[in-house]
């Protein structure tokens, strides 16, 4: 008479874990933020190809802010693969805020001599999300 309280115990226990498991395949497939599907956000040393230019989608951290003309300031992104400078008129950044943008690449070509030493920006169209670095 034992074994029917232990089997209903198991088969409930299977049974949470079937439910739990297919509830959280559920949020799988729904790897967006507002409408953005996060599989378009590229990683900052992907962008960086001559040909490259266009809207992109980038997440990272605010690592430099540098103030430009009025309202302008350049701020430069972090995240693991490398770095790149943005443009915003938007105020209220910080550094080590995080940010997920949606910006227009650009290459600013900069001739030395014989040497290249241009590099590429982002000017930011629109700030998606923002995470302050006092709420981190």
């Amino acid at each position: 008479m034992k074994t029917q309280p232990i089997r209903r115990f198991y088969l409930l226990t299977f049974n949470l874990f079937i439910v739990g498991g297919l509830m959280s395949c559920s949020s799988l497939g729904k790897s967006s933020f507002n409408g953005i599907n996060l599989r378009n956000v590229t990683d900052i040393s992907n962008i960086k190809s001559p040909n490259n230019q266009g809207t992109v989608y980038l997440q990272g951290k605010v690592i430099n802010i540098v103030p430009l003309s009025e309202p302008w300031q350049a701020y430069q992104m972090r995240d693991s693969s490398g770095t790149i400078w943005a443009i915003t008129s938007q105020k209220g950044l910080k550094i080590t805020d995080k940010l997920l943008i949606k910006g227009n690449l650009r290459y600013q070509s900069i001739p030395v001599a014989t040497e290249e030493l241009g590099d590429f920006y982002v000017e930011e169209q629109e700030r998606i999300e923002h995470s302050p670095a006092s709420q981190l």
